[in-house]
């Protein structure tokens, strides 16, 4: 990028310049990989996620703030640097969860919910922000649900916590692909070291459109054994 993205303050003429560059950066081949796993409301330029990364970081070495006071969503690309140029900043936890939930607020696709994996910043703050994670895993919006459960399996899968987000797995009850694909995805990674509680899981109710999504994300992991395949393919067709 040409655009020294440290230096600008991002009044209204830098964000014009900045979108005019990333449009120049658009790559059809790039776009047309996004346009095939991403299913979103926002135009896809076509940019790698390397790229983004690099431009995220460098907003954030600048002045991050005045960029998340003006980013908008012209397209899903200024919305992924939006969580990257978020994930590099250091908060106190009130200004992390307003600018977390402004984040989300824009979050239309698998994708932009799952950036939260980056958002490191929980860590200083686990016990606190479980509160907001509950929150969003109450939310009507499937988006909010998403990704408050990647938030759980990313930043909470420990001894000291493994209880709480099981129980909070558990009891959401959703109808949506992509709630219930990020339930199954919790249970396969929490899997290697609680097999048991997640094989009670799936045998309670082993015709789940979910049990059978944690069957299927178990299996094609490579650590999982062709013995704990066979089990898992017997919780669902008995």
């Amino acid at each position: 990028m040409l655009l020294n993205l440290k230096e600008l303050t991002w009044i209204d003429a830098d964000y014009q310049k900045f979108l005019t560059e990333l449009e120049s950066m658009s790559n059809i081949k790039y776009r047309k990989r996004a346009e095939k796993i991403v299913v979103t409301d926002y135009n896809v330029l076509g940019i790698a996620m390397s790229e983004l990364n690099v431009i995220g970081k460098e907003i954030s070495q600048g002045h991050p703030k005045a960029y998340l006071n003006i980013v908008g969503t012209e397209n899903y690309e200024v919305v992924i640097i939006q969580a990257y140029v978020l994930s590099n900043m250091k908060l106190p936890l009130s200004e992390f969860t307003d600018y977390c939930d402004t984040y989300l607020k824009k979050s239309n696709s698998w994708a932009t919910c799952d950036m939260v994996i980056h958002f490191k910043q929980v860590l200083k703050y686990q016990e606190e922000f479980l509160v907001t994670i509950k929150k969003y895993l109450n939310s009507n919006n499937p988006w909010l649900q998403r990704s408050g459960l990647v938030f759980l399996l990313k930043f909470y899968n420990t001894d000291e916590y493994i209880d709480e987000i099981l129980n909070l797995a558990i009891n959401i009850n959703s109808d949506q692909y992509y709630v219930q694909m990020a339930q199954a995805w919790l249970y396969a990674v929490v899997f290697p070291n609680n097999q048991d509680r997640i094989y009670q899981i799936i045998s309670n109710d082993p015709q789940s459109k979910v049990s059978k999504l944690t069957v299927r994300k178990i299996k094609s992991l490579r650590h999982t054994t062709d013995d704990e395949k066979a089990e898992l393919t017997s919780l669902i067709t008995l």
